[in-house]
């Protein structure tokens, strides 16, 4: 069979290409060989035969916990287990949460220091905290999502998607 991996570039971070990825990913993995699975997470990485492209799947329970293939950079099979590359469809969904909740409010910083120990930042009006402690102790308490965990990689940077 012939490489299609030049027809599966990188999707747009929002539901209808994340759906669309899903539907398409069989056809996709049918194609490429296995490096290397993660237990816990469920995730692979694959290499095309052809064109030597490296590929990652991610689930996500949000879209039915679909597998969705994604092209990644070469990486060394044993750092991939140490940390695989971040989810696109976890950074979309982190995207969104962080935009509703900075969309909701607003963060005016007070005269008073952040109360975590060593942080140089003022905190932040009705809290106790600066700006970043606030949203961690939110995100450890489960009321805001956390920060997916893996590897960044072009296209999909630093900046949570909006």
């Amino acid at each position: 069979m012939e490489c299609t991996c030049s027809q599966y570039r990188a999707f747009d971070l929002d539901r209808r290409s994340i759906y669309k990825r899903i539907k398409a990913t069989p056809a996709i993995l049918k194609l490429l060989l296995l490096l290397a699975e993660s237990g816990a997470a469920k995730l692979k990485l694959l290499q095309c035969p052809h064109c030597g492209q490296f590929w990652q799947t991610g689930r996500e329970m949000t879209f039915g916990n679909g597998e969705y293939g994604f092209q990644v950079p070469a990486i060394i099979v044993e750092e991939w287990r140490q940390e695989p590359y971040l989810q696109p469809a976890a950074w979309m969904l982190y995207g969104v949460s962080q935009q509703s909740y900075y969309a909701a409010n607003t963060f005016e910083p007070s005269d008073m220091p952040c109360g975590v120990a060593q942080c140089p930042n003022r905190a932040i009006r009705g809290s106790g905290v600066c700006e970043h402690h606030h949203i961690e102790q939110l995100q450890q308490f489960g009321l805001l999502r956390k920060r997916p965990e893996g590897r960044l990689f072009h296209p999909y940077n630093a900046t949570a998607p909006a």
